[in-house]
């Protein structure tokens, strides 16, 4: 009989269990509960939505925290790789070096795009106020290197109440401070593609009370695609200086960060997939297009075309995600007395910049000839008939398109004009004695962030090559009369997605008031702790959308062409004047059971505010800018946890040491949003539905001697709570193996990550993969480290899970019966990396 489920998530978490905590079984009984030691993989203290007096294994929260070197060795190539290192996280998509990534968590899926339930911090602060603002994800805005110390992820629970907008998980770079004196320089460049990166960064005492840090990159190449021309070009700085006060009451913080770095997006690397039933059971090239280096640009559209909303067409650069941000910051921090003490941090941010991207849209070119336009490409209202298809650009200028498929999608270009932020958090600490070995402590704070979000959307429809080329050709169309119907490759202005999009601007502030409470109470071996936030989200501004109408001519190497046109409009369509208040809570609870291992449970509710994606729904602003009823309902979408939780740490034979945590959690989320885009596919815009999920995640680490292996397997079983449809790129496992061994003159590892099956759109069911990394360095003298990294090592042709589809099924021209073509963003294939590095 088949077991539920849920016995099955039982039990791999009692054999996980089982297997990382065997060494502690074979040791004398444990000694009575104590404080943790200084050992640093277990007694870090954990600084990221909690209160930053506690190691991670006496905090009932699940919290990871992993070191720069870990990360480094991870060999990643994009901040979504540096991201997989972390239990728990859905990270849905490679999507290049410049961010872009869908981030999720526990079970609970990314509806929309970007990071709607995780945050991203920088020392505590949010990088951003929504993860998922529509071309401004989190993720576009760091960067990780030398300044990091380590990377800290709280999921879950105190993410819900010490910060705002994400209840599901907050995961904080946290910077080297000069506490070690010395440094490194490093020289690193590309074996197998075009890429020179130089890292640097200093820090120590410049007197007895003061320290600084300061490090940065600077990069240059064509990126791991092989484009033909220089798509990487950028730099980051950062730094800080910090003054101890006297007596040991605290410390002044100030800090810097300059980032200018574009950076090529991978949003659709096609392959061909073999089917049975809804079921792909493989992935193959074909006709020469290989999604591990495939590229939707090149040297024929490199720069391209829009239409702003004073109608007049200007060219522009295709420069994938290149974001300029500019931010200083300050933190204080003074004890008052053993009983009182005040933390505040601070930053302003000036940050812009653009998005550009061609995605690739997989179309039969036999399938094209003889509709109209609109009926080929989707593009609205466009009756003009395809009678011809001719390359625009390249050696074969003139000539008539005869491959089996071509591309047609969105080519878009927007302008990320101000997403810069002010933010405060303030908190005030008490603690008091309540007793023989108990204590209180008290935290109150309160939390200030107004985020900018100015944007202007250009977004094009443009038709190319999809060959073994390497260099998509824009592709022209004609009618039966010889006449061209479009230029460069684009069939219009702005009338991509349906006509939606295309055209967009808005100016919009929005500001979070959230005053929050914490009380603790430590009792022995047991602590408790109960938390609630109040956040307060005040949204101003205007919004523009695109109006449709008019033609403009256009010539290429071709001829001339009328396009049809969608530019902004001048009046409003949506004005904001509103606030939006809300609450959330968080009880936990963690008994140390002796000084090894502890035991945790927690329940919390955390709110999610639903900022720019509200925006183009008449349905949801009166025409004062007040939300209406049904505004407010998805305008805050609430995300609750339960967890249950063992953390355990100990040694064994002469010198080796273990850690371990296990955790299960369920998690349960309304969730209503709006999708822009779905129109375009013929789908609802809205998404009204409550998704259930729950699992386990277990981690573990071990070292001996000169050996030592790092890893996690989660499971995670979510559904949809209407019909119990499982959610789209939701894998049950996930996993991550680490092993290294470290002779000194020498090392070497691997690392191992992958996961299991997941749907993806259409009903279809896509393979797991497993992607292997490794590296090799060796110290030829004092100080010098040379390696060698790969990525990919066996060059496996896949794809994380992600929410792609199959764009063309046969049977058609080039495909049988069995076959698809399969489009999202896949795993880069095989690179490789030298680097020289200098310690001083």
């Amino acid at each position: 009989m088949k077991r539920p489920a849920y016995y099955t998530c039982v039990s791999v978490a009692a054999l996980v269990g089982a297997v990382v905590a065997a060494p502690a079984f074979a040791q004398s009984a444990a000694p009575a509960a104590s404080e943790a030691s200084a050992e640093p993989d277990t007694a870090e203290i954990v600084v990221t939505a909690a209160a930053g007096d506690k190691a991670a294994r006496l905090s009932s929260i699940s919290v990871s925290q992993i070191s720069q070197e870990a990360v480094t060795n991870f060999t990643p190539r994009s901040q979504a790789e540096v991201l997989r290192t972390i239990p728990g996280l859905n990270v849905q998509d490679t999507a290049g070096p410049g961010g872009n990534a869908n981030i999720g968590v526990r079970g609970i899926p990314v509806s929309t795009g970007g990071s709607e339930y995780v945050g991203l911090q920088e020392d505590g602060l949010p990088v951003t106020l929504f993860g998922d603002m529509q071309f401004g994800n989190n993720d576009y805005w760091v960067r990780f290197d030398n300044n990091v110390d380590r990377v800290e992820a709280v999921r879950g629970g105190s993410a819900s109440t010490f910060s705002s907008q994400a209840p599901g998980a907050v995961i904080n770079y946290v910077s080297k401070t000069g506490e070690k004196q010395g440094g490194e320089i490093g020289l690193s460049t590309a074996l197998n593609y075009r890429e020179t990166r130089l890292d640097f960064d200093y820090g120590g005492h410049l007197s007895d009370s003061v320290r600084f840090h300061i490090g940065g990159y600077a990069i240059t190449g064509n990126g791991p695609t092989h484009l033909p021309y220089n798509a990487q070009k950028g730099y980051q700085i950062k730094g800080n200086i910090t003054k101890e006060l006297a007596d040991g009451k605290g410390y002044i913080r100030l800090n810097f960060k300059r980032l200018d770095d574009k950076e090529p997006t991978f949003a659709s690397m096609p392959s061909l997939v073999s089917l049975s039933g809804k079921t792909i059971t493989g992935y193959s090239t074909f006709d020469g297009v290989d999604a591990r280096k495939y590229a939707s640009t090149g040297l024929y559209n490199q720069n391209f075309q829009i239409l702003g909303s004073d109608g007049a067409i200007r060219t522009v650069p295709m420069e994938g995600i290149h974001p300029v941000a500019t931010t200083l910051g300050g933190e204080f921090h003074y004890e008052f007395s053993d009983m009182f003490n005040v933390t505040d941090k601070a930053r302003w941010t000036d940050m812009s910049g653009t998005f550009s991207n061609q995605w690739t849209g997989e179309v039969a070119t036999s399938s094209v000839i003889g509709k109209t336009i609109g009926d080929a490409f989707g593009t609205q209202g466009d009756t003009r008939k395809i009678a011809a298809i001719r390359y625009a650009a390249g050696p074969k200028q003139g000539q008539l398109y005869t491959s089996n498929f071509l591309s047609n999608s969105a080519q878009a270009y927007v302008q990320m004009k101000d997403v810069g932020s002010f933010v405060n958090d303030l908190t005030l600490t008490g603690k008091f004695a309540v007793g023989e070995g108990s204590k209180v402590t008290a935290h109150a704070g309160w939390f200030l962030m107004r985020q900018s979000i100015a944007m202007d959307w250009h977004i094009n429809n443009a038709t190319q090559s999809l060959n073994s080329s390497g260099n998509p050709v824009p592709l022209d169309l004609f009618d039966a009369a010889g006449n061209q119907l479009s230029a460069n490759g684009l069939t219009g202005f702005n009338n991509q997605w349906g006509g939606c999009c295309g055209g967009r601007s808005y100016d919009l502030t929005y500001t979070d008031n959230a005053p929050y409470v914490q009380l603790e109470g430590q009792f022995g071996h047991l602590n408790l702790d109960a938390s609630v936030r109040f956040d307060s989200v005040k949204a101003e501004g205007n919004a523009y959308a695109p109006v449709t109408g008019g033609t403009v001519t256009v010539s290429d190497g071709l001829g001339s062409a009328v396009l049809p046109t969608s530019k902004t409009g001048s009046t409003p369509v949506n004005v904001l004047n509103y606030t939006r208040n809300y609450s959330s809570w968080s009880f936990g609870a963690l008994y140390e059971l002796n000084s090894n291992t502890s035991a945790f449970i927690r329940v919390s509710r955390g709110g999610r505010f639903n900022a720019d994606r509200l925006l183009y729904n008449n349905n949801n602003f009166t025409a004062d800018g007040q939300l209406t009823a049904g505004g407010s309902y998805l305008s805050v979408n609430y995300v609750t946890q339960q967890e249950l939780g063992v953390k355990q740490r100990g040694t064994f034979g002469s010198s080796g040491r273990y850690h371990a945590e296990v955790t299960l959690y369920r998690a349960q989320v309304k969730e209503s949003n709006y999708d822009f885009t779905a129109p375009s596919r013929n789908e609802s815009p809205f998404i009204d539905a409550v998704y259930h999920s729950y699992g386990v995640e277990a981690s573990a680490g071990l070292k001996a001697g000169n050996f030592g292996v790092d890893g996690y397997v989660v499971y995670t079983h979510a559904e949809n709570a209407a019909n119990k449809a499982t959610p789209v790129a939701m894998p049950k496992f996930t996993w991550l193996v680490s092993p290294s061994y470290d002779a000194g003159i020498a090392a070497v590892g691997l690392s191992a990550s992958g996961q299991s099956n997941f749907l993806v759109s259409g009903g279809y069911t896509a393979p797991g993969r497993t992607f292997v990394n490794g590296y090799v360095k060796v110290r030829p003298a004092e100080a010098v480290e040379v390696s060698l990294n790969v990525n990919n090592l066996f060059n496996t042709l896949g794809y994380r899970a992600n929410n792609g589809s199959i764009a063309v099924a046969g049977p058609t021209a080039g495909l049988s019966a069995n076959q698809g073509i399969f489009d999202n963003s896949a795993m880069l294939g095989r690179t490789m990396t030298a680097a020289i590095r200098y310690r001083f």
